[in-house]
């Protein structure tokens, strides 16, 4: 049974992946202290002092990668948090997750070479004011006319790149185990549902510069959701 804080728990279908997805929405002011205990989630001693909804986003997003690990026939296994603040998948297992606002999702697969990674993020459009503000540090000059010839509205526009990025970050985190910029990646593709993203420098022997992602994009009211496999 959800916690009264979660609601709408459903399956997510990704076009050519064969994992498990599930999405949710939780309400952090019904959230409660007893809600990591009563899923048998760990909530890491760095987020006890959070406020309610850091807190709250967490459970959920470990929630649902429980029902992940169920769904995949495994048990269901507490997944904790690296130094780095990335999942702790079991063995044999590549996951990511991710929440906005609202709602939370986690994508789940098996994986049999350990530089295997899986990228999702969900994002609330960008208000204009914070797209303006923050533009420079997420795309370069041909990206931004890129965008402009496939948007309307920028700072949609902005979002889906910015989600982009986050979710090719998490895919390829597995392999690079660093931080790397958003301009480190370039955006040189646009359709109605996907994008391709080229690395700009090389990340590891195997990342160069010149590498392509294809990124998902799915759209829905005011909200970005992205997702790739590396």
């Amino acid at each position: 049974m959800n916690p009264p804080y979660i609601s709408q728990v459903i399956p997510v279908v990704l076009p050519d992946f064969s994992g498990v997805c599930f999405q949710c929405e939780f309400d952090p002011e019904l959230y409660t202290i007893e809600a990591p205990r009563q899923l048998g989630i760990i909530l890491p001693e760095t987020l006890h002092s959070a406020v309610k909804k850091r807190q709250a986003e967490y459970v959920a997003g470990r929630y649902l990668a429980k029902r992940c690990l169920s769904a995949l026939g495994g048990t269901e296994a507490d997944v904790g948090i690296s130094q780095h603040r990335a999942p702790l998948w079991p063995k044999g297992m590549i996951g990511s997750i991710s929440h906005s606002s609202n709602k939370a999702i986690c994508v789940l697969s098996q994986c049999d070479l350990p530089e295997q990674g899986i990228g999702i993020d969900i994002e609330q459009c960008l208000t204009d004011s914070t797209a303006t503000s923050i533009k420079k540090t997420i795309i370069n000059e041909a990206e931004q006319a890129l965008l402009t010839k496939h948007y309307v509205d920028f700072s949609t526009g902005l979002t889906v790149i910015f989600s982009a990025k986050e979710s090719l970050f998490k895919a390829l985190f597995p392999q690079v185990r660093a931080y790397f910029d958003f301009l480190d990646a370039e955006v040189i593709a646009m359709e109605r549902d996907n994008l391709t993203i080229m690395l700009k420098r090389t990340l590891t022997s195997t990342l160069s510069a010149g590498c392509k992602f294809t990124v998902q994009i799915y759209k829905q009211n005011m909200m970005v959701r992205t997702f790739t496999q590396s």
